[in-house]
């Protein structure tokens, strides 16, 4: 397809290495980053200097890139993706193909009436080299010229932002670190180089103070850099400074400041992290000679959603009542989750295929219509080309065109001419989502949906289970509109006995309430139904809409939903014991609120034993996040087993950042290979959570100086919101397939990464502290720990085995998830001519398994001495054994060189 050029000519360049990051579509070839989408949320109004700004931000972005990545990359290729709210232009706008605002590189948004310029961020899991979620920026950010006096030039600070995306690295500035105490014992601001220069200034111009508690700068104190610099990085301190045009590599890292980038990287330095990605691994886009021209432009405006649904009617859909089920998802997706004003279509097939409903536009009445002609019987063979292409033929009934348009494919049957169709669909540009349902689908359905950006989906014939309509509740448009988009706030079920009853809770909170309604199926006959307010309102069968021949009923509440808890209870009438589930979906009620939100994520759609399965639920609120909330991962197997295991944001194994909003959970008691679906619960209580906004990868502002005046230069941290009050919510976290599973259970399962490790000062120890690993992963209780330190970095990541080994035999190990802790007493540590020693270690299990090597904690003598004097309440035996430690002979101390110890004694002599 042809581009639309805005601002100066397109790029063409040959495509020599490719690299394609996982979960992205953006590419880099020759040089060039293709792909890159920028989407503007629906809720923005219409601005052509909006697009103006964008341009002319990725324009001087790319030359900026081009520099700091010396000569190995740009932004080629950037796609801005308008609203469909905006003005149709036919001249202007192309259609999109497969972009959406969900799967966008960058998100302008600002849609909760805050009109704000809220400092730029990247959103990401906080792993080291891996790739992020999106950068954001808001409107009034990339419309106020002001925002450059604060955050310095637009395009660096997203050369920045897009070093954290792409490449997961992170900040080397650090707000809540502002100074620190080096290695010989001088005051230092956290920065990256140490060779930039500058001046601890108080905010009102004069000299910084200092506090008798830490030895360093009072909290109103700031580095104000020099105006010339004769460095050059680095872009992950402050890329604001004029001469800073490079990330700190191994000669320029500054190993010794306390920030996010060191913490998560283990002190490798930026550039090292950057150039081991698979964009320039092995030698992947070289330098190039010529300069490059800016970046092309093509502008996209979203259309409305067309979605076709392909269901499978052949006759194995009659097992397990598959039939019935569907048409219960499926209803749910038509009645209260498709979005009004969009086009629907529904095909059946089995070896044939049929158009039941061509494209329909839905409002309230087209809703049932469309859900009545839903297929109830099943026959026949199973040809998923045939139904795909009947879908085809359906999607282009409105301008014949199936771009951009989506699919949702369910299936529970085998076809070996699966692939007779699989080029064509994935060339066509259309999003074909699948679901495959019971065990013995065919196993490269989900190709369908790789190829083509959709999502993959997976559903047990379990009665109790409600995957299917979890499914069908989480298959949105991805426009990014919360107000709109329905959530699911509850949705489970279980077999109940004859004269029994299934009862439950769920809790309505302040944020949501809008067309609020609950979903009853039964399995054999109706029962009774009764729903309570939270004010004691009783609603019972007379009040539902029920329809027999689906076995589903629904209770649509009027208005807004009263928040606090509704109860509901379903008793079972009939003389057998029969499965009930329920769903509760509702929306959002203040267009100025935005609802609590959960999205799952995994890392890999696909896993070979005994690789686990990393799974990750993100709680939002609107571009804020949510901490202390209690979120559970549910994991549907295939053989009807269900495991309900704990996600946890605590900053230890899998999950990188304590209290960030991230909860993550590890899995990897495989039963057999197939399909594992996973499904998401998070309830939180009022008085317990918070709503945090996501300080740790914002943009920095830039201390600019001002009529003697200095601004500190912080990176942004909203004090805590209170929190939604008392919410529940459900949601898909997704399907992944897991292989060669052994028939018989074996121990092949190591036990995690330490992610947490920290070392300080204790008693006149070097107290190392970490949270234990299990015997498998993150369960169980590990066999021991092998312990190294080293006086660089460097000699523990490149040769653990060669590391001083660290005598544990004091170490008592404890359970996974506890706080593990060993004391080594100064006189045990070797002797070394450094101020600073550095720690790591592995952990191993009684079948001799290995974690991978720990995080890298650092130990500074001159900052802890310091410590220990000022904050120990009864200091005098350590200050007793440093001061002692000087006059030792050098076989005998923990430090061999009397200039090192120095750094000690000064500090004590100091106080």
């Amino acid at each position: 397809m042809s581009r639309a050029v805005l601002l100066g000519p397109a790029v063409l360049l040959c495509a020599l290495w490719v690299s394609v990051c996982p979960g992205s579509a953006v590419k880099l070839l020759q040089n060039g980053y293709r792909d890159v989408v920028v989407a503007i949320h629906p809720r923005v109004p219409e601005d052509p200097a909006l697009l103006q700004s964008i341009q002319a931000m990725f324009t001087e972005a790319s030359q900026y890139l081009f520099t700091a990545t010396r000569r190995r990359a740009i932004f080629e290729d950037v796609k801005i993706l308008v609203p469909m709210s905006w003005r149709e232009n036919n001249t202007l706008y192309r259609r999109p193909n497969r972009e959406r605002y969900t799967e966008a590189s960058v998100w302008v948004s600002d849609p909760f009436c805050e009109n704000a310029i809220t400092p730029p961020f990247t959103s990401t899991l906080g792993h080291c080299g891996q790739q992020g979620r999106y950068i954001h920026f808001t409107p009034r950010y990339l419309l106020d010229h002001s925002a450059t006096d604060t955050f310095g030039p637009r395009g660096r600070v997203l050369v920045r932002l897009w070093a954290t995306l792409h490449w997961g690295v992170f900040s080397e500035f650090d707000s809540k670190t502002p100074f620190y105490r080096s290695f010989t014992g001088t005051i230092e601001a956290t920065r990256c180089s140490s060779s930039i220069s500058g001046s601890h200034l108080k905010s009102d111009g004069s000299a910084c103070e200092t506090d008798p508690q830490t030895g360093l700068p009072t909290g109103d104190c700031t580095f104000q850099p020099s105006s010339t610099q004769n460095t050059t990085g680095s872009i992950m301190y402050q890329p604001f400074i004029p001469q800073i045009t490079e990330f700190c590599d191994s000669r320029s890292h500054n190993s010794e400041a306390p920030n996010t980038h060191n913490r998560l990287c283990d002190y490798r330095s930026v550039w090292d992290v950057i150039s081991s990605t698979p964009d320039f691994l092995n030698g992947n886009n070289p330098p190039i000679a010529t300069d490059p021209p800016p970046p092309s432009f093509t502008l996209l405006r979203a259309q409305r959603r067309v979605v076709c649904l392909v269901l499978d009617t052949s006759g194995s859909m009659i097992i397990a009542d598959r039939i019935t089920r569907l048409k219960q998802a499926a209803q749910l997706f038509l009645l209260q989750i498709v979005e009004q004003g969009s086009l629907v279509g529904i095909v059946d097939f089995d070896h044939e295929s049929v158009i039941l409903k061509s494209l329909t536009i839905i409002d309230m009445i087209t809703r049932k219509e469309l859900s009545a002609t839903l297929p109830s019987e099943a026959d026949g063979g199973t040809n998923i080309c045939r139904g795909l292409r009947k879908g085809f033929e359906v999607l282009r009934g409105d301008d014949k065109q199936v771009a951009g348009d989506e699919i949702i494919l369910l299936t529970d049957g085998q076809d070996s001419g699966l692939g007779s169709c699989m080029d064509e669909v994935a060339q066509s540009g259309a999003i074909v989502h699948t679901i495959a349902l019971g065990h013995s689908t065919e196993p490269g359905l989900e190709q369908f949906a790789l190829r083509t950006g959709g999502k993959q989906c997976f559903a047990t014939d379990k009665l109790d289970s409600t995957g299917l309509m979890d499914i069908f509740s989480g298959i949105s448009s991805g426009s990014g509109d919360d107000i709109t988009t329905p959530i699911q706030l509850l949705s489970t079920g279980t077999k109940t006995a004859p004269g029994t009853q299934f009862s439950g809770s769920v809790s309505v909170d302040s944020t949501v309430g809008n067309n609020t309604v609950f979903t009853f199926t039964w399995q054999l006959a109706q029962p009774q139904f009764s729903v309570w307010s939270p004010r004691g309102d009783v609603y019972n069968n007379s009040h539902l809409d029920t329809d027999p021949a689906v076995r589903t009923a629904r209770l649509t509440l009027p208005g807004v939903a009263k928040s606090g808890t509704w109860s509901f209870t379903v008793l079972n009438s009939y003389s057998f014991a029969q499965t009930f589930t329920v769903t509760v979906i509702s929306q959002a009620v203040n267009e100025c609120v935005p609802p609590v939100i959960v999205t799952g994520t995994i890392e890999k759609s696909e896993v070979t034993y005994p690789e686990p399965i990393i799974i990750t639920a993100t709680v939002s609120q609107g571009n804020s996040l949510i901490t202390q909330a209690n979120v559970t991962v549910i994991v549907d197997l295939d053989n009807g087993k269900l495991l309900r295991l704990p996600a946890l944001d605590d900053g230890a194994g899998a999950d990188e950042i304590r209290a960030d909003g991230f909860y993550t959970c590890l899995f990897y008691d495989y039963s057999q290979d197939g399909r594992y679906s996973i499904k998401l619960e998070v309830l939180g209580e009022g008085g317990r959570v918070h709503v945090v906004s996501p300080k740790e990868h914002t943009a920095p502002t830039k201390p600019a100086s001002a009529k003697g005046r200095v601004r500190r230069s912080v990176e942004f941290d909203q004090p805590n919101h209170k929190g939604p009050g008392d919410f529940s919510r459900s949601a898909m976290g997704g399907t992944v397939k897991v292989t060669r599973v052994p028939d018989v259970p074996q121990d092949n399962f190591p036990p995690s990464r330490v992610t947490d490790l920290t070392a300080s000062l204790l008693d006149g120890s070097v107290l190392l502290q970490w949270t234990a690993p299990g015997d498998d992963y993150n369960m169980g209780t590990v066999s021991s720990y092998d312990v190294r330190m080293s006086p660089t970095p460097d000699a523990l990541r490149d040769n653990f085995s060669q590391a001083y080994s660290l005598n544990t035999s004091s170490l008592s190990v404890v359970p996974a998830g506890q706080k593990q802790t060993l004391q080594l007493p100064l006189t045990m540590l070797p002797a070394t001519n450094q101020s600073v020693l550095f720690f790591t270690l592995r952990a191993s299990d009684d079948a001799k398994h290995t974690s991978p090597m720990s995080s890298i904690a650092n130990f500074n003598f001159a900052r802890e001495a310091r410590k220990a004097t000022v904050t120990t309440p009864s200091s005098a035996p350590i200050l007793t054994l440093l001061s002692a430690a000087v006059n030792k002979p050098k076989s005998e101390v923990y430090l061999s060189r009397v200039s090192s110890l120095f750094f000690i004694r000064r500090e004590i002599q100091r106080i």
